[in-house]
């Protein structure tokens, strides 16, 4: 067959919406096979933010097992004033995760699968969304695959954290304001509306959408001619006047969180920023050190990052071929993204997820480049060619993504080894500390770990670890005061640091290798 006639077929074909959305289903099933998600699914949390994952787990197994007011999340760790109360994201999906638990029993698994369900959503509206646009299956099914292949993205959607789950609430929004645009119908701006404030209130870098649709509203209010092409949203005060309570709902929760770690437990999680400018040469370049190596390996494979760049510079300079509307959403959403690298560059070094959000920019992408392929390029939009090598491209994408995520799973890697050698022993040490008379209610602490739940967490065991504590024999004493009756160590390095040895002098147990002394 001649490739005119493929190119034929490939035009002809190439739109198939009553049966598209079951080769997506099959498309997200085999890209989740692949990443082991069936097995990954049932892991307790390890690898890479084993901090973070335990600290959103911590604060859900106390709303199941204390019955906390939605108000008042708190975590094993009993902090400065032996409560554990703390807060940072809002609550919602700890909360309803721990009804869940009350009903079907406590397994870690609904909560990786709920998180799950919620970025396959995330996924299936982008679907329709380029679907509904570029009236093309094909290319509706492969952009969110492509995004499916981030290796930061494949692990964090199967986990704990409300990084993803903010994120797929933003594509969810993005989809509704598109079938308002459409349709006018008032309930998908409603929707847009209630999403945007639930995935601002997750996680606020979220809302980086929802303000470059805010730019887009109040460039056609002060009637600039920006929208020509498209018809223009019926802009009014009502509009505004729900655009502002997005806005203020996030003051309100963040503000309530502000006060209620500083009455509590402050320090314990990030409410603020981490800006550039209060970083000495040295440290950024150690960041940006960092932030290289999470390009090669993290965020994409380095060629797709390659790929988006150049349809983004494609974007700017053939702007006059460009929709208006894709265009200043593409621009708004880029100049968020350096404002947000800007005021978070410190935690860019060792936290790969505060990028998550801002990945919402590669499909923006994608749309606003192949909307303008098709439009005034139809010839290689629809080339036989073109989308073999699309096709051809993503499959490398997925292999490139198993690979990492195999990566940050196996127990002799860097990201896992720590976890597999030192950590694993806690998931299993709750049954020997009962059988040697450490009660759930007595407090300890877990003195090798410098995390804040992790260990406690693994053995659900409220007390305080060396967060805060630092190995210091007064620092020790006030828990103790505070009522830690027993002392775990899993490190044998701890045991170098004499100002602890007052506090080993009555061991009591010994579990693989954690050490218990009572104090």
């Amino acid at each position: 067959m001649r490739l005119q006639e493929l190119n034929k077929l490939s035009e002809t074909y190439s739109y198939f919406p009553k049966h598209s959305k079951f080769i997506f289903f099959i498309a997200l099933t085999a890209c989740s096979l692949i990443y082991n998600y069936h097995s990954i699914l049932f892991l307790p949390p390890q690898s890479i933010h084993q901090w973070r994952q335990s600290d959103c787990l911590s604060i859900t197994l106390n709303y199941f097992q204390d019955n906390n007011s939605f108000f008042e999340p708190s975590v094993h760790n009993l902090g400065r004033d032996g409560t554990g109360k703390t807060a940072s994201d809002f609550p919602l999906i700890y909360f309803t995760v721990a009804q869940l638990w009350k009903i079907f029993g406590y397994h870690e698994f609904i909560f990786r699968l709920f998180n799950l369900l919620i970025f396959f959503s995330g996924l299936f509206m982008t679907f329709k969304l380029f679907e509904a646009v570029l009236k093309d299956s094909v290319l509706a099914i492969t952009i969110p695959c492509f995004l499916f292949t981030s290796p930061m993205l494949v692990y964090y959607a199967n986990n704990f954290l409300m990084d993803v789950p903010a994120f797929s609430l933003s594509l969810i929004a993005l989809y509704c304001l598109m079938k308002y645009y459409k349709t006018r119908i008032k309930k998908y701006f409603y929707v847009f509306i209630s999403l945007s404030a639930i995935a601002g209130l997750l996680k606020i870098s979220s809302l980086i959408i929802f303000f470059a649709i805010c730019i887009f509203l109040l460039l056609e209010f002060i009637k600039r001619k920006f929208f020509t092409e498209e018809k223009k949203t019926q802009y009014s005060i009502k509009h505004s006047i729900l655009l502002l309570g997005v806005i203020s709902l996030q003051i309100l929760w963040y503000s309530h969180a502000n006060h209620y770690n500083n009455k509590h437990n402050a320090g314990i999680f990030l409410i603020g920023t981490l800006p550039i400018w209060k970083l000495n040469t040295a440290h950024i370049f150690d960041i940006i050190h960092h932030i290289k190596d999470n390009i090669n390996w993290v965020y994409f494979r380095p060629s797709t990052q390659i790929v988006l760049l150049l349809m983004f510079i494609s974007i700017v300079f053939l702007y006059k071929k460009t929709s208006n509307i894709l265009f200043v959403l593409t621009t708004t959403l880029s100049i968020g993204m350096i404002a947000f690298i800007i005021l978070f560059f410190e935690a860019l070094k060792d936290h790969d997820y505060y990028l998550i959000n801002l990945l919402v920019l590669v499909p923006v992408i994608a749309l606003t480049f192949f909307h303008s392929l098709k439009k005034y390029y139809s010839r290689i939009y629809f080339s036989f060619l073109f989308r073999a090598i699309i096709i051809a491209f993503l499959i490398h994408n997925i292999d490139f993504a198993r690979r990492r995520i195999n990566d940050r799973y196996s127990p002799y890697n860097w990201q896992n080894k720590y976890y597999s050698e030192n950590l694993s022993a806690f998931n299993a040490v709750t049954p020997y500390i009962r059988s040697i008379g450490i009660k759930k209610e007595d407090r300890v602490i877990s003195l090798s770990d410098n995390s804040i739940n992790i260990t406690l967490h693994a053995m659900n065991q409220k007390g305080w670890t060396n967060y805060g504590i630092s190995s210091d024999s007064v620092a020790i004493k006030e828990k103790i005061n505070l009522g830690a009756k027993n002392l775990f160590i899993y490190d044998k390095e701890d045991y170098k640091k004499k100002n602890i040895s007052l506090f080993l002098m009555n061991k009591i147990g010994a579990f693989k290798n954690i050490d218990i002394y009572k104090l």
